[in-house]
């Protein structure tokens, strides 16, 4: 099977799970032909309307400038420096159906632990976009020290 366009979700706060993520989209481009397309999305913490007036007028934008700076590193260690790269605030599953939807993704890679008994019971991110995409996932699981 092959993926013609394939979103990586992550998350910068995260990074463990999302070197995972990143590379299996790299093992799988590689192994494909040239012309897959990555696409890389960060997904911010939702924030609360009350919690805005708290925060320096300018959070957003440092919150986006500290993500491009660690997403381009990631890039090139990865080498997927032509992937693209978006980040937007809002609930995970959504945004990254969104996405998804917006790149004509064919395939969604996620980062993700072995689930605990809390999260099987309450969901995660993770299982809430396996659950409910309407096109592939890969779970990527962080490789086991030898």
């Amino acid at each position: 099977m092959t993926f013609a366009t394939i979103l990586v979700a992550i998350d910068i706060n995260d990074p463990e799970h999302s070197r995972s993520a990143l590379e299996a989209a790299r093992s799988l481009k590689a192994s494909q032909a040239a012309a897959t397309k990555i696409h890389i999305l960060y997904v911010r913490y939702y924030l609360p309307v009350r919690y805005a007036e708290l925060l320096s007028g300018d959070f957003d934008i440092q919150e986006i400038e500290e993500a491009r700076r660690r997403i381009h590193d990631w890039k090139i260690e990865y080498g997927l420096e032509d992937a693209n790269f978006v980040t937007r605030r809002g609930a995970v599953r959504d945004e990254v159906f969104e996405e998804a939807r917006r790149s004509g993704a064919d395939l969604i890679i996620i980062g993700s632990h072995q689930p605990s008994l809390s999260s099987r019971m309450l969901g995660s991110n993770a299982s809430a976009i396996v659950r409910n995409s309407p096109i592939s996932v890969l779970i990527a699981r962080e490789k086991a020290a030898a």
